[in-house]
């Protein structure tokens, strides 16, 4: 099978009673634009949110093995498709991880919260959706005002009904699986607020851990990215 298991808060005086209001209070404002990670937009000039329109495409291959087969030129796909949509929102902005024991650090990093609705079609026909923590890289200049960035998501797949292409002979197909993400962001100076997206969308049981083994699938994908800002 084509599938694989390897495969804040608010400043200010507080009573002990309230704290717990508080916080949840204060996350939720991190979250919808108010607080500290609101301040941090307003300084950095960051996007808040992006959508993007995704199409993709079952590929025949374990997920380790996507790589090294796609350097050789040797994917092979199946017809089953998805086409959906995906909406992100940037809920810890801009931050630098340091390389331990040196002074050079990685800057830029984000982590977002994604939702998608996808929509399957060809050997398949239910709807999917997915919810997914994902951590980006910063921007990666490729020279000539063209830049990158990287990033991958976790999180978990939930199919309308029980997908008829994952799974084995020996093995039911699972509508709830863990999902995994893999993505590069291009963009280019002459286009502000505009990216073009290429992905790798994987589902699966972990090893056997919330689905048998052999549950799962690849889907590699090309999408838009808008900024909402």
């Amino acid at each position: 099978m084509p599938c694989c298991d390897g495969a804040i808060a608010p400043e200010g005086r507080t009573r002990p009673r309230h704290s717990g209001v508080l916080m949840t209070g204060g996350l939720l404002a991190a979250a919808f634009g108010g607080g500290p990670v609101a301040e941090a937009f307003d300084r950095s000039g960051e996007r808040r949110w992006h959508a993007t329109g995704y199409v993709s495409r079952w590929v025949n291959t374990d997920l380790l093995d996507v790589p090294s087969r796609a350097i050789t030129g040797n994917l092979s796909f199946s017809d089953t498709n998805f086409a959906g949509v995906g909406l992100s929102r940037v809920i810890v902005p801009s931050f630098s991880t340091p390389l331990p024991f040196t002074d050079f650090a990685f800057r830029g990093n984000r982590i977002e919260l994604e939702g998608q609705v996808l929509k399957h079609f060809g050997g398949q026909s239910h709807w999917e959706g997915t919810l997914a923590l994902m951590f980006r890289t910063g921007q990666i200049p490729l020279g000539g005002g063209l830049e990158a960035n990287l990033a991958v998501g976790e999180g978990l797949s939930v199919a309308s009904e029980r997908p008829r292409f994952e799974g084995a002979i020996d093995v039911r197909p699972s509508r709830t699986l863990n999902y995994l993400a893999f993505e590069a962001e291009f963009s280019h100076a002459s286009a502000p607020g505009v990216s073009f997206v290429t992905r790798l969308h994987h589902r699966s049981g972990v090893f056997g851990l919330i689905a048998p083994k052999k549950s799962g699938s690849n889907f590699i994908g090309v999408g838009i990215r808008f900024d909402l800002r």
